[in-house]
């Protein structure tokens, strides 16, 4: 039996949720596919990653060094497993996406979607009351090396009691992920059904005008396979997973170079020993953060790693190891990342489930995260530290005080040495490539997640997709609405 649908959406992330809630508030009978089931908070750190993150965590980039990219699977997507943070699109970026589209795109109109997707998701400053004693620390540092830059940020959440897990699914339920912020109100609307644990598998786009968009999709508990039909499918998969089906189905003129131009944050952090307790698993790990005073490329945020992933992912071993793993709760730690200038690709050699990844770091890429592995350090023992451990593969990476730091070989840390994760991937499918600026990718097929942002955003980008999906639903309710007519809102195919 074939189920009838206006929509279905693969993926519940923050362009999937989005774009089907509005849909259904519209009148559409939607149908959201998310291959994750709904996620609970895990005593262990190490349990969340291995049953919420993609590949259990370890899907990685390949090139002149290994770039790990954490992003999430289960209902919510990533926003279950990301900081909360949320940052505006840079108006320069939007400016540039305008001119490029000859105006299709319209930078102020996607401005009042950002405006849009802030009041749904009850954007609001980081309190005080829930600031982590690793802000305080990199705040007094700051101030003590004369840099005025930083303010608290701006985060999706209702309720955060600084609970100090917001990567590793939030425990109060104070974060608002794209389930709770859109499909959740609608639980009880019928004309929305979310199968969970659901994989779409295979698309057959419309042949002829009116035509339906055919998929086949399976119920990963039991293996029962299904079929469905819809005026239109949306594919919310990620920026590592939506570019298989486009290519796998060519969906459009552009199919064969879906999956080229991914764009990451390259993103490292310092960790700082200090005499007195830091204890940085209290308050918000991302509440504060600043961009470089020198290079607009680099921004700076705070990051807690809890110690059951610090044992494992701090560049160190033996005793160095033991050492500052006995002293873990004197340990602070901060973050940074840089709006790259590489560009990598995704590949399937087996499949959506694993994608092939392929990376290189710009030798400017390097230079920032170098350059900003080195502030933070400064910022750290102006603070009062005592030692850091440099984010570099190497044996000489701990530093004990300002004249050691100032004598370390910086020039000397290659790309292959540089110890890294990359947050943030983008541009698979990108607008203006892959997809119109209405994120169609051929007759039925849409496209809306990080994939469709057109470059590196140098910011957190979950607003940005949110907008894009918002404007997307606008787009296809408008639609939707001129092609039904006299004969009702779902007598007619798109």
């Amino acid at each position: 039996m074939t189920d009838n649908f206006d929509f279905v959406v693969a993926g519940s992330g923050a362009g999937g949720a989005c774009v089907a809630a509005r849909l259904v508030q519209s009148g559409a009978r939607v149908l959201v596919l998310e291959k994750g089931g709904f996620a609970r908070p895990e005593a262990d750190a190490a349990d969340a990653i291995g049953r919420y993150y993609g590949s259990s965590g370890l899907s990685c980039a390949f090139g002149n060094t290994i770039l790990p990219i954490p992003t999430g699977t289960t209902v919510g997507g990533t926003t279950t497993i990301n900081s909360g943070t949320c940052l505006r699109p840079p108006e320069n970026l939007l400016r540039r996406w305008e001119a490029a589209s000859s105006g299709r795109f319209r930078a102020r109109e996607f401005e009042r979607f950002v405006d849009e997707a802030w009041a749904a998701l009850k954007v609001r400053r980081a309190p005080e009351n829930t600031m982590s004693r690793c802000t305080s620390l990199v705040m007094d540092g700051l101030k003590r090396l004369g840099v005025r830059s930083g303010a608290l940020l701006d985060r999706c959440e209702d309720g955060c009691v600084g609970s100090g897990r917001c990567c590793f699914v939030c425990p109060s339920g104070g974060k608002l992920t794209s389930y709770r912020a859109f499909l959740q109100p609608l639980n009880d609307d019928r004309r929305l059904r979310l199968r969970r644990r659901s994989q779409l598998i295979s698309v057959r786009p419309a042949r002829l005008p009116g035509e339906p968009v055919r998929l086949r999709y399976v119920e990963l508990d039991t293996g029962a396979a299904r079929t469905a039909q819809c005026r239109a499918l949306v594919l919310s998969a990620g920026a590592l997973a939506t570019p298989y089906f486009v290519r796998r189905y060519n969906l459009g003129a552009g199919a064969s170079a879906a999956g080229d131009g991914l764009t990451v944050h390259p993103a490292s952090k310092i960790f700082a020993y200090f005499k007195e307790p830091v204890e940085g698993w209290r308050g918000v790990p991302q509440g504060f953060g600043f961009s470089d005073p020198v290079d607009e490329a680099i921004r700076y945020e705070g990051v807690y790693t809890p110690p059951e992933i610090a044992a494992i992912t701090l560049p160190l071993e033996g005793r160095r190891l033991r050492w500052w793993m006995d002293r873990y709760r004197n340990v602070a730690t901060f973050g940074f990342m840089i709006r790259d200038e590489a560009r990598g690709r995704v590949r399937y050699p087996v499949g959506p489930a694993h994608p092939f990844v392929r990376y290189g770091l710009a030798p400017e890429d390097a230079r920032r995260m170098v350059r900003a592995a080195r502030f933070v350090a400064e910022i750290f023992f102006a603070a009062g530290a005592e030692r850091v451990v440099l984010p570099f593969n190497r044996p000489d990476n701990e530093v004990a005080g300002l004249r050691e730091l100032q004598a370390f070989d910086f020039q000397g840390v290659n790309s292959r040495e540089l110890h890294m994760m990359a947050f943030h991937p983008l541009g698979t499918c990108a607008m203006g490539k892959i997809v119109d600026e209405n994120l169609r990718a051929c007759p039925g097929i849409y496209l809306c997640d990080g994939s469709v942002v057109p470059e590196s955003l140098g910011v957190n980008p979950q607003i940005t997709i949110y907008a894009f999906a918002l404007r997307l639903a606008a787009h296809l309710t408008e639609k939707m609405l001129a092609t039904a007519g006299k004969e009702g809102f779902h007598a007619r195919e798109l």
